[in-house]
């Protein structure tokens, strides 16, 4: 199930070193491209739950203060993170396959497996 963040310390553990995988949404109620996305990123939260993996919601025009630091201008906007790094972001909409194709890519990364592991099994 995905995640509602409010507050500065949730965004701050969430962002350390030991903080996991995650994939933070910035959205906005009026965003028309946002509303579209919602079902797919809730609906992949909720088939990927048993997964080390974290899907944040985070309200801009609620919570402008919890979107400042990463220099959001535009919604949606996906930040995907790995233990307080910023692997990738995404500006837009991403359809559920898309989506879920990034939410496996972040998976394989925070588990260690990178491009030799999956060539050679190590």
């Amino acid at each position: 199930m995905a995640e509602d963040f409010t507050t500065l310390s949730e965004l701050d553990t969430l962002m350390s070193e030991d903080g996991g995988a995650a994939i933070i949404d910035f959205w906005s109620p009026s965003c028309g491209p946002c509303k579209a996305m919602a079902p797919a990123f809730e609906a992949l939260s909720n088939e990927l739950s048993e997964e080390p993996i974290r899907f944040i919601r985070i309200n801009t025009a609620a919570q402008p203060k919890l979107a400042q630091p990463f220099h959001i201008h535009s919604v949606p906007t996906l930040l995907f993170v790995h233990n307080g790094e910023i692997l990738d972001v995404r500006v837009g909409a991403l359809p559920g396959p898309a989506l879920a194709k990034k939410a496996q890519w972040l998976l394989r990364k925070s588990r260690g497996e990178g491009f030799l592991s999956r060539i050679f099994g190590a």
